[in-house]
């Protein structure tokens, strides 16, 4: 029983959650997203409905959908990558919890103990690990889907007409069920946390920053300022997913839109 309840105080709130420092009127903000994390967020909302429209052009080869995918299967690596080397609110180790952490915020959150989080909240973390997987998911089934007619995926011919079909039918499935359904719970949670508890998470998602507080992860973001150094470790892998896009199913995108400048 102590170690529970120990367990459950430590994802209550401990301070009060408007207890904020205001003493200095220059220092009423942080820095809480760095500008990776919040360009990957919105780049992955623009090619998921791009995706999502262009499945309905008149287009046989379903060229801009393809392309919509291959990108969404990039920004997949991408995030990866930045939740391992990236700064303190995006890294992985700094958000993703047991399911007995994150069960524990949600009794806490339910009786409005829960503590203010800088980065993601343990609920939060739970979700992106989410979203990340069922994009990753619907990204390597669009590659071994086919449409019977014209439109293919790179692999699926590879694959045979029977895999490719039911592919192409999960494919289809996969979307409206796990990521429209996931997407529709994570944007009800952040209008419950904007207007409900008046935690500016769609503002920080684009500023960057939030309002001073009394955090419970931390005060600040840290490493955000070595951005260059660490775009250094991403730039090769997200070129080489453009590049491996553009060998497996060639079509007017050229490699070179991938690459990074130096």
């Amino acid at each position: 029983m102590n170690e529970q309840r120990r367990a459950f105080e430590s994802y209550s709130d401990q301070r009060p959650e408007d207890d904020r420092d205001t003493s200095s009127p220059k220092n009423d903000y942080v820095r809480a997203w760095d500008l990776p994390t919040r360009l990957f967020k919105w780049s992955l909302v623009a090619l998921i409905i791009t995706a999502w429209i262009s499945s309905s052009f008149d287009d046989p080869d379903m060229v801009v959908h393809k392309a919509a995918g291959y990108g969404v299967l990039v920004l997949v690596v991408y995030r990866i990558l930045w939740g391992i080397v990236g700064s303190s609110t995006a890294r992985f180790s700094n958000f993703v919890r047991s399911p007995s952490a994150v069960w524990n915020y949600l009794k806490a959150l339910r009786r409005k103990r829960a503590g203010r989080y800088l980065g993601h909240n343990p609920a939060g973390g739970l979700m992106v690990v989410g979203l990340l997987l069922v994009c990753a998911i619907q990204g390597l089934l669009g590659l071994f889907s086919t449409d019977g007619v014209t439109a293919a995926g790179p692999f699926a011919e590879a694959a045979g007409d029977t895999i490719s079909g039911w592919a192409a039918r999960i494919h289809s499935i996969w979307f409206y069920v796990a990521i429209l359904g996931l997407a529709g719970l994570h944007i009800a949670a952040n209008l419950y946390y904007q207007f409900v508890k008046r935690d500016n998470l769609i503002g920080a998602m684009i500023t960057g920053r939030k309002t001073r507080a009394n955090y419970v992860d931390r005060k600040e973001t840290q490493g955000d300022r070595c951005f260059s150094q660490q775009s250094v470790c991403l730039r090769p892998s997200v070129s080489s997913m453009g590049r491996l896009a553009c060998l497996v199913e060639p079509f007017s995108i050229q490699p070179e839109v991938f690459s990074f400048p130096m």
